[in-house]
C-alpha cells in the first residue's frame, strides 16, 4: 500500500498541513465568529429570560402575599361581623324572653287571680249547699226543722 510506503510520509505531510489549513482558514475561521455571535446572542437571550422569570416570579411571590394577606383581612372582617350579629341577636333575643316572661307572669297572675275567685266562688256555692242539705238531713232525721244560714254557721263553727 502506497500510503504505508516511508518515503510518502513527507509529501503526505505537506497535503495533509495544507488541506487542514485550507479547510481552516476557508471553513472554521469565517464560521467561527458567527457561531460566537450565535451563541454570545443565546446565552443574552436565555440570561434575559432568566432575569424576567425571576422578576415574574418575584412579583408573584408580591401578589400571593398581598392575596394572602386580603384574604386574612376580609376573614378577619367577616369573622368580627358574624361575631357582632350573634351579639346582636343574643341582645334581641334576650330582649324579647325578657318582654315574653313578663307578658307571661302577667297572664300567670290574672289565671291565678281567676282560679281564686271560682274557688271562692265554688267554696261559697259548695258551702251553701252543704248548709241546705245539712239542715235538710238534720230535718228528715229529727224532724225539727233548722234555718239553712245556721246549719252554715254550725258547719263554719265546725271546721
Amino acid at each position: 500500500m502506497p500510503q504505508f510506503d516511508p518515503a510518502n510520509f513527507l509529501p503526505q505531510l505537506a497535503w495533509l498541513a495544507a488541506v487542514f489549513a485550507m479547510l481552516y482558514f476557508v471553513v472554521v475561521r469565517p464560521t467561527l465568529p458567527k457561531v460566537g455571535r450565535v451563541i454570545d446572542e443565546r446565552e443574552g437571550v436565555v440570561s434575559a429570560d432568566l432575569t424576567a422569570a425571576e422578576t415574574a416570579k418575584a412579583e408573584a411571590d408580591s401578589i400571593r402575599r398581598r392575596y394572602d394577606d386580603g384574604m386574612a383581612a376580609a376573614r378577619a372582617g367577616a369573622q368580627a361581623s358574624v361575631a357582632e350579629a350573634r351579639a346582636d341577636s343574643a341582645r334581641t333575643v334576650e330582649a324579647q324572653m325578657k318582654d315574653l316572661a313578663g307578658r307571661l307572669d302577667a297572664r300567670n297572675a290574672e289565671a291565678v287571680a281567676r282560679v281564686e275567685a271560682a274557688r271562692a266562688t265554688a267554696r261559697t256555692a259548695l258551702d251553701a249547699e252543704a248548709a241546705s242539705l245539712t239542715a235538710d238531713v238534720v230535718a228528715r232525721l229529727t224532724g225539727i226543722a233548722v234555718d239553712p244560714a245556721e246549719a252554715g254557721a254550725a258547719l263554719t263553727a265546725a271546721r
